[in-house]
Formats: C-alpha cells, sequence, structure tokens
C-alpha cells in the first residue's frame, strides 16, 4: 500500500501544554482513531483516508 502524502508538525495540548511531533499519513484506505495526551485531553481523531503517528517531543 502505497501513502500519497505525508505531513509533520509539532501539537501542543490546549489543557496541560505538552508537545508532540505528529506525522500525518494520507492514505487511499480509511483509517479510524484518536490520540489523547497524557493528560488525557483528546488531540485528534479521524475516519477517513489519514492516520496519525504522535511521539512525545523533547
Amino acid at each position: 500500500m502505497a501513502t500519497w502524502d505525508t505531513t509533520k508538525y509539532v501539537q501542543e495540548c490546549d489543557k496541560c501544554g505538552k508537545k508532540y511531533n505528529v506525522s500525518k499519513y494520507e492514505q487511499p484506505v480509511r483509517e479510524k482513531g484518536r490520540f489523547n495526551c497524557k493528560c488525557g485531553n483528546e488531540l485528534e481523531r479521524w475516519n477517513g483516508g489519514v492516520d496519525y503517528t504522535f511521539t512525545e517531543a523533547e
């Protein structure tokens, strides 16, 4: 499966300020998921032709 496009950016939690490195992958298939910060705040929810990975920023 080939990905169409990859976007990378840093996202900061509105609740606690923790930063995450985010990779967003646009794909020809549907993916569903969500990511919550360690404090419990939802940072992203998706249901479509994208998928995400989150890692803690240093």
